[in-house]
């Protein structure tokens, strides 16, 4: 939950925290409280499955972080009402992967106050605000909300801050005092990206990891807190010392007036502006699933993920794993919608860039049912008002919550194990046909990883062992497989004719023997093509059949024409691959 932005680099303060004492301010804790959310179901659920797989290798430790995770990222927020109604006043990132909310106040007397199933409203992603709604009849502690300052902040006075920054893993109630540093600034977002963010409220007052979303204060005796909300608490300047940034209420007052009055007249044309940009996206001249990942709802992230994940571990080139990691560590469950959108991308991405079009928009209840053109292919998806912001509900059949899609990947994969296809170890036997001196032998053939031994066998008096490097191409096409193989590597050939009285080393009928040692040995490079042939249903059994050739470079007296007889060969045979 950390965003850069230039000037040496600053970070999102990831999860909103707390505030601290002064005279009255004890006060303040019925009306800032502890944000707490907690993930989709089908977050949780893949989750909790990672978590058993840990608890069976034994990692205890991995599996605890899951159980951390699961309790959901904090934040802070502060009471505003409106009409009669109470509303929680946060920064988008502290709720932007929540399914549902609650938020905790507690009291100078130890006590809290909790509040579920708060309602997100509406978020602003530029902004970074959500406005979230209490449940009807539901009244935070102080029975009212924070008041609004209504004038510009003075560089120099005194400010506050207030949250629940975390010792730890552990929210702690925070208040902090400083003053006013900047009153109003602006900066680019990041080293590489120039695009100016702003304004904010620079100020010294203590933020810290949790801070984001509680409220920046200065004095107002005429409030009946004792404080006027100047700006919520949203950045902290990295390697500068207390620079903290806040969201000022210029920014804040119109996203609330925009917020309780919706204008759905306006609907429609906001869904057309965040298409054309959805699109236009597409077609940027690089990978583009961080892109997508900007569109997508909470929703689509939750009911696909547990597909989408193995899918991008085990499919996705290192640049998008390496993408992945980079922003796991600032936010593990942030991260997760670029595996769908990932998945999203590969299903659409043929060759070169992605060229869509909108084809067709057709309303069904409060969604829209959007019709795009990629790559001359029709492909649906719908889209869903989510906080306030249309996003990506399904997205083509990769991305359409299908659980079919899992059984598929499952009953793959155990086909696959069956199928053998990556196996480490080939044992095989069979039959060689040589076609010379001795055209049958029996073949035999261990492979190792990427090392092979094959022998040829034609008798007790001629055979011929090799040595290499082998390697394989598996190729599983549903329950049976096909697995391409090459082998090149050294031949010893040994031939033995002692006894033998049809064979001669002499020129003529009337020269005598000239080779004493009654054999011929040599010395050849050897390079062979084959394929085997596996099923699911006979797990690791296989046939094949190859062609190999020999090119003699060395032969012991000479005699390389005793040796022709495995100059060729035609292999048929059986093994077990394991």
């Amino acid at each position: 939950m950390k965003r850069t932005f230039a000037l040496l680099t600053a970070l999102f303060i990831a999860l909103p925290f707390s505030v601290n004492a002064q005279q009255g301010a004890a006060a303040l804790r019925d009306y800032v409280g502890l944000i707490n959310q907690s993930y989709h179901p089908g977050m949780v659920s893949y989750f909790e499955s990672v978590k058993k797989e840990y608890e069976k290798q034994g990692e205890t430790g991995s599996a605890k972080a899951i159980d951390l995770l699961l309790k959901g990222a904090f934040g802070s927020g502060f009471v505003y009402s409106a009409g009669g109604n109470f509303y929680i006043i946060t920064n988008n990132h502290v709720v932007a992967q929540a399914h549902t909310v609650s938020i905790t106040f507690e009291r100078s007397d130890e006590t809290k106050v909790r509040i579920d199933n708060l309602k997100i409203i509406a978020a602003d992603e530029d902004a970074d605000l959500a406005i979230l709604a209490l449940p009807a009849g539901q009244r935070p502690p102080a029975g009212q909300g924070l008041t609004l300052l209504t004038r510009a902040v003075e560089e120099g006075e005194s400010a506050f801050s207030a949250g629940f920054p975390g010792l730890g893993m552990t929210p702690i109630w925070q208040f902090g005092s400083g003053m006013i540093s900047n009153a109003t600034v602006r900066f680019p977002k990041s080293i590489d990206d120039q695009t100016m963010m702003g304004p904010y409220i620079q100020h010294t007052a203590q933020v810290d990891d949790g801070n984001s979303g509680g409220p920046l204060l200065v004095a107002l005796r005429s409030a009946p807190s004792g404080y006027a909300v100047a700006g919520v608490n949203t950045l902290s300047g990295t390697r500068r010392q207390a620079a903290n940034y806040s969201v000022p209420i210029s920014t804040l007052q119109p996203f609330i007036n925009n917020a309780l009055n919706p204008r759905p007249a306006t609907y429609r044309a906001a869904l057309d502006e965040r298409l054309k940009k959805f699109t236009e996206g597409l077609g940027a001249n690089n990978a583009v699933f961080t892109h997508i990942n900007n569109f997508l709802s909470a929703q689509c992230v939750g009911e696909n993920i547990e597909y989408a994940f193995p899918e991008m571990r085990d499919k996705a080139s290192r640049a998008v794993i390496r993408t992945f990691i980079e922003h796991s560590r600032e936010d593990i469950i942030g991260a997760m919608g670029l595996a769908v959108a990932w998945t999203i991308e590969n299903n659409i991405r043929s060759q070169g860039a992605i060229k869509a079009e909108i084809k067709d928009v057709v309303q069904n209840g409060d969604d829209y049912t959007v019709v795009f053109t990629i790559n001359n292919k029709e492909v649906s998806s719908v889209w869903m008002r989510e906080y306030g912001n249309w996003r990506i509900k399904t997205f083509g059949t990769v991305a359409a919550g299908d659980p079919s899609l899992i059984q598929k990947r499952s009953k793959d994969k155990k086909t696959s194990q069956s199928l053998k296809v990556d196996s480490d170890i080939f044992l095989e036997l069979g039959f060689a046909h040589c076609f010379d001196r001795a055209p049958a032998a029996l073949y035999a053939s261990v492979d190792f990883t990427s090392v092979s031994i094959n022998l040829f066998w034609a008798s007790q008096n001629i055979f011929n062992i090799g040595m290499g490097y082998c390697f394989n191409i598996p190729v599983p096409a549903g329950d049976v497989g096909f697995i391409p193989n090459f082998k090149f590597g050294v031949n010893y050939t040994h031939y033995n004719y002692l006894g033998n009285e049809k064979e001669s080393f002499s020129d003529s009928e009337d020269d005598v023997s000239i080779n004493p040692l009654n054999f011929v040995t040599g010395i050849s490079f050897f390079g062979q093509a084959g394929l085997k042939f596996t099923t699911s249903f006979v797990p690791g059994l296989f046939f094949s059949a190859a062609f190999q050739y020999n090119f003699n470079f060395f032969s012991l007296l000479d005699e390389e024409s005793k040796l022709n007889m495995f100059k060729m060969a035609v292999m048929f045979g059986i093994g077990y691959a394991f």
